[in-house]
C-alpha cells in the first residue's frame, strides 16, 4: 500500500483589493502629473496632483492593507508611491525655504 501525499491546489488566485488598486492608480496619476509639471517647468501646478491625490491614495492604501484573503501588492505599491510624492513635496518646500537669494 502506497502513501500518497496530496498537494494543495494552487489554482486559487488572490484577487487584488479595490482600495489598493485605486491607491496605486492615484499614485501613478499623481507621479505622472508631478513629472510632467517638472519637465515643462510650469509655475502653476494643480494642487490636485500635489496634495489631494497622494493623501487620498495613502489613506486608501492603508485601508487596502487591512483586508483579509486578498492580495495586498497594489496597496503596498500605492502607499509607497503616494508617501514618496508627499515626502518629495515636503522636501521641495523645505529646501526652497533654505535658499537665501539675497545675502
Amino acid at each position: 500500500m502506497e502513501l500518497e501525499v496530496k498537494k494543495k491546489s494552487t489554482n486559487r488566485k488572490k484577487f487584488q483589493t479595490i482600495t489598493g488598486f485605486v491607491s496605486f492608480l492615484l499614485g501613478l496619476i499623481g507621479l505622472a502629473g508631478l513629472n510632467g509639471a517638472m519637465l515643462l517647468e510650469t509655475v502653476d501646478y494643480p494642487e490636485l496632483f500635489l496634495y489631494y491625490f497622494p493623501i487620498l491614495g495613502a489613506f486608501l492604501g492603508i485601508i487596502g492593507l487591512f483586508t483579509k484573503n486578498r492580495s495586498r501588492l497594489h496597496a503596498w505599491w500605492g502607499l509607497g508611491i503616494n508617501l514618496f510624492i508627499l515626502l518629495f513635496t515636503a522636501m521641495m518646500f523645505i529646501l526652497a525655504w533654505s535658499i537665501n537669494a539675497k545675502p
